[in-house]
């Protein structure tokens, strides 16, 4: 009997013990990242040794649950935005893209936690020259 009462009360905190161990996060799909990153955003961008601060904002697009828009993509302005793709392992693909004289092409990549977005893409001008960019998105930190 002694036993039957130990391993009835080892099942049982044995099962309260694994109940209580986190689940891995299971992915979002497209849509619910959009919706965690579709705010403003603090920006900081070094463009081959230059740097610069903006605020740039990012909006889901309402035909395509797997793209976003970026209004002031590279402090162009809030009337000119860059469309980005969006993937379920977080990161982003900035298809090649010309705006104001200017040729985009790149990726990002989401933090766990939503709060920064890594860039690397380049920008081509319409001179021929070609820059590198790299730089963070940061958002309820300082960038």
């Amino acid at each position: 009997m002694k036993r039957l009462k130990l391993i009835s009360a080892f099942l049982i905190f044995s099962f309260l013990f694994i109940s209580c161990i986190d689940e891995p996060a299971q992915p979002q799909s497209t849509s619910e990242i959009i919706k965690e990153i579709s705010r403003e955003w603090t920006c900081n961008m070094d463009e081959d040794g230059f740097n610069v601060d903006f605020n740039a904002v990012i909006s889901s697009d309402p035909t395509d649950d797997t793209k976003v828009f970026i209004s002031n993509f590279h402090k162009m302005g809030n009337d000119l935005s860059v469309y980005v793709i969006v993937h379920t392992d977080l990161s982003l693909d900035i298809p090649e893209q010309t705006k104001n004289n200017q040729t985009f092409k790149g990726s990002g990549i989401i933090s766990d936690d939503y709060t920064e977005i890594t860039w690397n893409y380049s920008i081509e001008y319409d001179n021929g020259d070609v820059s590198q960019v790299t730089g963070k998105y940061s958002y309820g930190v300082s960038a």
